[in-house]
């Protein structure tokens, strides 16, 4: 697979986190490709089932704010995706200006996320500022600069340096920041030994259904690392639960519990036996 030149989507422009985590893909797995920005998460994973792009590396979790949406409700309806692997980056959020200084700043830019996850900073120093979402931090960045005077933006050091940009409050997230990154395809493909499952279900409406599917797990000795409710957008009291553990599919334990679980779940879907690139 080496010698194979591979095309990797990512949530851009240039100087997202996702870049990096797209250029760590690379270089961790030594494939010979290049990566190619796209504006939405949506856009991404359309690449990939288009067959413009080979792997798409999209932002699945955060340690501060928790899942990101559209990423688990991409995995809920896609039929041809799947997680060949997840990728862990330590976030740095900067305040980034073109010129000025804090007293200057009216406006802020940045993802959604990166808003939230510098909520505290943001109401200490910046209360009157306006934070405006919008698609990446380096979207953020590169309008900041646009706009000159009174904008600003949270993102990386390397959007700034990309945008000619000066670094007025560095690591402004509240404590410790990490993004998980999944890699989907639909190829198959095995990129290094895999070493966790992910998994979605949805379970009946009757007394102790959530229970017998989780029970499956641990009478296996199958550990979860992450067990999430999302609603199924059907009806209201519906949910679907994402769940992640520990071992593959080809381990035993992991097979008998998948099979006793998925005969008590109305719907089970596996999302993917991976590796986490480090």
């Amino acid at each position: 697979m080496k010698a194979v030149t591979i095309s990797v989507a990512y949530l851009g422009p240039e100087g997202t986190f996702s870049e990096e985590a797209a250029q760590k893909f690379l270089s961790v797995t030594e494939l010979a490709g290049r990566i190619t920005s796209y504006p939405t998460i949506e856009a991404c994973t359309e690449a990939v089932e288009d067959g413009a792009a080979d792997f798409a590396v999209i932002p699945l979790e955060n340690s501060l704010e928790g899942s990101v949406s559209i990423t688990l409700d991409i995995l809920t309806t896609s039929v041809e995706l799947r997680i060949c692997a997840e990728i862990i980056l330590d976030i740095e959020h900067n305040l980034l200006v073109s010129s000025g200084d804090l007293a200057d700043i009216t406006k802020i830019y940045s993802h959604p996320q990166a808003l939230a996850q510098c909520r505290p900073f943001l109401r200490r120093v910046l209360p009157g500022a306006q934070a405006i979402p919008v698609f990446s931090t380096a979207e953020a960045a590169e309008t900041a600069a646009k706009d000159g005077i009174g904008s600003a933006a949270i993102s990386s050091k390397r959007a700034a340096e990309r945008y000619n940009l000066k670094i007025l409050a560095a690591a402004i997230q509240d404590g410790m920041n990490r993004t998980r990154f999944c890699v989907l395809t639909n190829r198959a493909v095995s990129l290094a030994t895999p070493e966790k499952t992910s998994l979605l279900f949805a379970v009946k409406h009757a007394a102790g259904s959530l229970f017998r599917v989780l029970q499956a797990f641990a009478v296996h000795n199958v550990n979860l690392t992450r067990i999430e409710s999302r609603p199924a957008k059907s009806q209201l009291g519906d949910y679907i639960f994402f769940v992640d553990i520990d071992g593959t599919t080809e381990n035993i334990n992991v097979k008998n519990a998948l099979r006793e679980a998925g005969g008590e779940a109305v719907m089970l879907k596996l999302l993917g036996t991976y590796p986490i690139l480090l």
